[in-house]
């Protein structure tokens, strides 16, 4: 008798691929597979990511902070810019109203101009960084205590002029030109810049900020918070996100007047704290979520400086720290909801031994 050991590997290969796609958790609906991207040596996926930000929305942002908040999924953005033919639409539209019209429904249960910050997780090339847009209702800068409005000038001092750019289109994606930003707003957080460190801490570099500027300003505009950063090239999502602003308020503010300008509503990429490697880029997003309300901005005057020393790169990497707390929110939840296990699946363990 021979044994064909090939089929046998086959089968058990089959097997264990039909076991990966089997829903170990209905809320949010987490497979086996999607479990096993908690492993360090893994990327986290938009499964995930959407499970954590839920958890996060909804049961650790206290109820002021969710009514000033709004979260898109991961898929918004590549929805936004996803490439068309001008052709399918009357010769009026613009490429912005295109764009809009792809998503038109994202948005049909919410006006985000009642916002005070909207997230929108974006994907690149597998790689995930996060926009936020800010204060989309107001009309120029503000005193962040009082909310009068004010005149205080960005700070400008050692500012250099930055060239037009030439940029290729991403894959399957219609963006906005990146050159009607204010590039030097994203070359500042370029890695090369970055290599040169600034401030000590948060909490220093924050009060710094506050005894040397004047007054505190809020301010609508449009921000990147990227842990591998990419510099110049993230003004196309920016300019893209404020075209789709643009026409978003047209539509639920037919009868009002407001100004999108690239000066009205800036853009800036931030310095913010760096992945130590190539695949935490998704678990550095959330933390930067969450951060965004522990460790708030205090200042939008541009450059806005506090945040490169935001919080320490252990907090999410240290012993794969954050992986153990999304795992961890899973099991929570999966013994909240009494989940049972789909019959001979077993939960495998993790590896989540490394240091960094």
């Amino acid at each position: 008798m021979v044994i064909d050991l090939c089929l046998d590997d086959e089968i058990e290969k089959e097997i264990e691929i039909k076991e990966d796609f089997k829903i170990i958790l209905e809320e949010g609906q987490i497979k086996l597979n999607d479990y096993k991207m908690l492993n360090s040596y893994e990327f986290i996926n938009d499964i995930l990511i959407e499970f954590y930000l839920n958890d996060w929305y909804t049961k650790k942002l206290n109820k002021e902070d969710r009514e000033r908040t709004y979260v898109f999924n991961t898929y918004f953005y590549t929805a936004l810019a996803k490439s068309f033919n001008a052709s399918d639409y009357p010769a009026r539209y613009t490429a912005s109203q295109i764009r809009h019209k792809q998503v038109k429904r994202w948005t049909k249960d919410v006006d985000i101009f009642q916002k005070d910050f909207v997230f929108i997780p974006v994907n690149e090339s597998n790689h995930w960084f996060l926009a936020v847009i800010c204060f989309p209702y107001l009309s120029g800068k503000v005193n962040m205590i009082d909310g009068t409005p004010v005149n205080e000038p960005d700070d400008d001092a050692g500012g250099y002029p930055w060239p037009r750019i030439t940029y290729s289109a991403v894959r399957d994606r219609s963006e906005a030109d990146p050159n009607d930003e204010d590039l030097r707003l994203f070359d500042m957080a370029s890695r090369g810049n970055l290599s040169k460190q600034q401030g000590l801490d948060y909490e220093t570099d924050a009060e710094v900020t506050k005894i040397f500027r004047r007054i505190q300003v809020k301010r609508p505009c449009i921000l990147v918070l990227d842990s591998y950063s990419g510099g110049v090239n993230r003004a196309r999502i920016t300019a893209t996100l404020r075209g789709w602003l643009e026409q978003e308020y047209f539509v639920k503010h037919p009868r009002q007047k407001k100004d999108f300008s690239p000066e009205a509503i800036k853009g800036a990429a931030l310095r913010v704290p760096q992945q130590p490697n190539n695949k935490d880029c998704g678990l550095f997003m959330i933390h930067f979520v969450e951060m965004f309300f522990k460790r708030p901005i205090v200042d939008y005057t541009f450059p806005i400086r506090h945040l490169e020393n935001w919080f320490s790169v252990d907090e999410v990497v240290l012993n794969c720290r954050k992986r153990k707390e999304l795992q961890c929110v899973i099991l929570n939840k999966m013994e909240e909801k009494r989940s049972t296990m789909p019959e001979e699946i077993e939960l495998p363990i993790l590896d989540l031994d490394y240091m960094l």
